[in-house]
């Protein structure tokens, strides 16, 4: 594995400066706070990193469910190679190693909490606690996890920092020192756009359904939705607003979720369950189903809700309606991962009759993040998408006004890089294969690895053999090590900033894109022209070797 270190966006190089800030000013327990898909799991494991070298201490890494522990490891191990990662969940019990990830089912329990606390006479204290998910700090079984590591600086990491059931955080985590939100990274373009239709569930009835911690009581609200058909109208309105998208269906119980899953095969649109219950060898054969577009859609009761990365997921459907803003964050926080060709991220909301005013939709994102707290009439639509009577449209609408941030949540987006946010220019070959350019020494490769779901980090140079330079990295670890490999390798400035990118492109540029065959676009820069002079070349360099279907 390579030993260079990976390159970190601004911002995530300044949540890190900003909790080892606080620790210095005596603030014990800082947290911060990012929209999901803005890279927690990279920050607290360079993190991480960063204090193990400068203190010699060990950390320990509390995750809230047994199946993420897995997950946080290879993401951990991803960023941080040279650290050594150990696992406490059920029979694993790796207790000694640098970093320690802990299911806090398996190490709130006393012997278990015992052997960790043991471990440290052999291989040094553990001086930092990092709890993922932080909004589930108050329970009762990290707080025991806390207590019994009192000399221990901690760090809080979330989408959320709320909890659907009022609950206060502050008795656990003192302050928020760093915060980036949902509407500020698509606005820097590290997340894709939002927009919502409502769909309407005529008789769907919530005003009787009980209500347990703040949230309608998920027992009783599958009930009214099973009996009234409410599930009934999902596959009408996927195939008429979302045919061509790969999507996830919140649903509030099992039940509701294998009905779901039941009516849309009926419809022809594929379809698989995901509970927690489903068996993990069959559960990441149905994730790897649904990245290749075998499953168009996934339905799901909550497990999904939380830790699961799906980047290529352009449609969540909210059948589940919440009172809870911190869930329904998490819900739409599935889908605004940026990936090659995804323009937004489309929410489908069942809503109905007898909703109350505190029932959650996608005007609650963010304060001021959409305009409208109703669909339009005409479009059915949250913010309204006509085109203006100006231009032909039936109304004047949103698309139309001055405010800059309309034109991002409706997910119209100029011609962007794939992962936009990042540094470096990515592109696709004719065959779908993700490259940034190296310069002379070829291309950096997302190559779909052997265990599904995940990519390794290929050099393919201009002549000689490929090299695996990282393997089975979730997406975006490995399109952040791409940028950092490509950095390394180029002869020059590769990032999509560079000052040569602004300029006309030279003659020689033009010749040989001619002599490629390139359409030229009207007033093409340097840039531009050398993306797809870089990709006609790696098409034919690279597609050769995809297999064949």
């Amino acid at each position: 594995m390579n030993a260079t270190a990976i390159h970190l966006r601004p911002y995530q190089r300044e949540a890190i400066e900003a909790v080892t800030a606080a620790w210095a000013d005596g603030t014990r327990r800082p947290a911060i706070v990012l929209a999901t898909g803005l890279g927690k799991t990279v920050i607290f494991s360079q993190l991480a990193s960063e204090f193990i070298e400068r203190t010699g201490q060990r950390v320990l890494i509390l995750v809230h469910r047994d199946e993420l522990a897995s997950q946080a490891m290879d993401k951990i191990r991803g960023i941080a190679p040279h650290l050594s990662v150990g696992k406490v969940k059920a029979q694993d019990n790796d207790v000694h190693a640098s970093v320690v990830v802990a299911s806090v089912q398996t190490a709130s329990r006393s012997s278990r909490l015992h052997q960790v606390r043991q471990s440290e006479l052999l291989t040094g204290p553990v001086g930092l606690v990092i709890t993922d998910e932080c909004h589930h700090g108050v329970s009762p079984s990290y707080v025991k996890i806390y207590d019994a590591f009192p000399d221990a600086v901690q760090l809080g990491v979330t989408a959320t920092l709320a909890r659907g059931d009022g609950i206060g955080l502050g008795s656990v985590w003192d302050d928020v020192v760093y915060e980036k939100s949902i509407a500020w990274g698509i606005k820097k373009k590290f997340l894709s756009p939002v927009r919502g239709v409502a769909v309407r569930a005529p008789e769907l009835d919530l005003s009787a359904v009980k209500r347990s911690g703040g949230d309608y009581q998920a027992g009783d609200l599958g009930r009214a939705l099973a009996t009234c058909g409410a599930l009934d109208v999902i596959p009408k309105a996927y195939a008429e607003h979302a045919s061509d998208r790969s999507g996830v269906v919140f649903s509030p119980t099992v039940e509701t979720a294998e009905y779901t899953a039941e009516v849309l095969r009926e419809s022809g649109i594929t379809s698989a369950v995901i509970s927690g219950s489903t068996p993990r060898d069959e559960r990441t054969r149905i994730f790897e189903d649904h990245r290749t577009g075998r499953v168009q859609v996934l339905s799901n009761c909550m497990v999904l809700s939380e830790g699961w990365d799906g980047p290529h997921t352009s449609c969540i459907v909210i059948a589940r309606p919440t009172q809870s803003n911190p869930l329904y964050v998490q819900m739409v926080g599935r889908g605004t991962r940026t990936y090659p060709g995804k323009t937004d991220c489309l929410v489908l909301d069942i809503v109905g009759a007898g909703a109350t005013n505190k029932l959650r939709t996608l005007v609650d994102l963010e304060p001021g993040m959409f305009p409208d707290t109703q669909p339009c009439e005409v479009c059915n639509r949250i913010p309204c998408v006509c085109p203006c009577s100006g231009c032909g449209g039936p109304r004047p609408c949103a698309a139309c006004s001055e405010r800059p941030e309309l034109e991002l949540v409706q997910g119209k987006t100029e011609e962007v890089d794939l992962f936009a946010g990042s540094t470096q220019s990515w592109l696709m070959t004719k065959g779908g294969v993700m490259f940034v350019p190296a310069g002379d020494a070829g291309e950096i490769v997302l190559w779909a690895s052997s265990t599904p779901g995940l990519w390794d980090v290929v050099h393919a140079p201009k002549t000689g053999k490929w090299l695996r330079l990282h393997e089975a990295l979730p997406l975006g670890t490995a399109s952040a090590w791409g940028e950092t490999e490509a950095d390394d390798l180029a002869g020059f400035n590769v990032r999509k900033t560079a000052s040569w990118r602004k300029k006309r492109p030279s003659e020689a540029q033009l010749d040989f894109a001619t002599r490629l065959r390139i359409d030229l676009p009207k007033d093409v820069r340097s840039g531009e022209l050398g993306n797809l002079i870089s990709v006609a070349l790696a098409s034919k360099r690279i597609d050769r070797y995809l297999p064949r279907v």
